[in-house]
């Protein structure tokens, strides 16, 4: 059954180290020129801030977890209960407000000489949701807004460390592929639905339909819909048309069911995405961060 399933899909596993500026695909050099392809240049270079809903961060309970923040703009904390309470200190230049589940952190820009001189101080966070106590470490970037979602977890990476924790890393990549294509998933992931389209390319609609979290495995996998705006033309995609950090910061592996698409047809893209510093030690999810 399995290989019936992946068969269906062509798929592109990557360097699981491989990050933006190490891109395999890309000219080695600037005379090079790379290959054709109908959507392979967006309409304008993507570089953010991006959708939200790429930009989030992962915190478990009872462990000290580093998070990068704006320290320009307002960042949310997101809780799936209330938050009772924020533990900070005002001296290190950032204010805290906490309404329901969610709660916003804004560092403090000073001016000087008429210059804006923004926040580089890290600040401990200890922020109290239902009976949990998360310990973030906020550290100032000059990046766009951020989302850190506090995640109860204990549960979903224990059954996650079950399935995957002795499967060697493109096996389970592999397998959380198959798991989002054939709708079969697992207790252990997390997943939001956002339908949410992206205007990346001159031909194409992409829009991010869901996003998954293996909790405890450091992965995060995103399902897209990809469908042609190309009147009277057949147009191919490639899974390496979609190495852009719109799509993925770090990722080690893509899929497609299509490579042909007419006007009105849409293919399904599964993005696999290797989070920074989140696995079984609780660290940080980061799909945007500060290169």
């Amino acid at each position: 059954m399995r290989k019936s399933i992946l068969s269906m899909l062509s798929i592109l596993l990557l360097s699981a180290h491989l990050a933006y500026g190490e891109n395999p695909v890309q000219p080695a050099s600037s005379k090079t020129t790379p290959s054709a392809s109908p959507i392979h240049q967006a309409e304008k270079t993507p570089s953010g801030p991006f959708p939200a809903e790429l930009q989030q961060q992962i915190v478990m309970p009872e462990v000290s977890t580093q998070v990068s923040l704006s320290s320009s703009d307002a960042n949310r904390i997101v809780c799936s209960q209330e938050i009772k309470d924020v533990i900070f200190s005002s001296e290190k230049g950032v204010s805290v407000k906490a309404v329901g589940r969610n709660a916003f952190v804004k560092f403090r820009i000073t001016r000087k000489d008429d210059r804006e001189i923004y926040s580089t101080t890290p600040t401990e966070l200890f922020v109290v949701c239902g009976e949990s106590v998360y310990n973030l470490i906020a550290i100032p970037k000059r990046i766009p807004a951020q989302t850190v979602r506090l995640s109860p977890g204990t549960e979903k990476i224990r059954h996650n460390a079950a399935i995957y924790g002795s499967l060697p890393f493109e096996k389970k990549i592999l397998a959380v592929i198959k798991a989002v294509y054939t709708g079969e998933i697992p207790e252990g992931f997390s997943a939001r639905f956002v339908n949410r389209k992206l205007q990346l390319f001159k031909d194409l609609d992409l829009t991010l339909a869901r996003i998954f979290r293996v909790e405890g495995e450091g992965l995060s996998i995103k399902e897209f819909s990809v469908s042609s705006r190309k009147v009277g033309e057949e147009l191919k995609i490639r899974e390496k048309d979609f190495l852009v950090e719109a799509v993925a910061v770090k990722p080690v592996g893509l899929a497609l069911d299509r490579h042909t698409l007419k006007a009105g047809e849409t293919a399904r893209l599964i993005v696999v995405e290797q989070v920074v510093n989140q696995g079984r030690e609780g660290g940080a999810d980061g799909a945007q961060g500060e290169n």
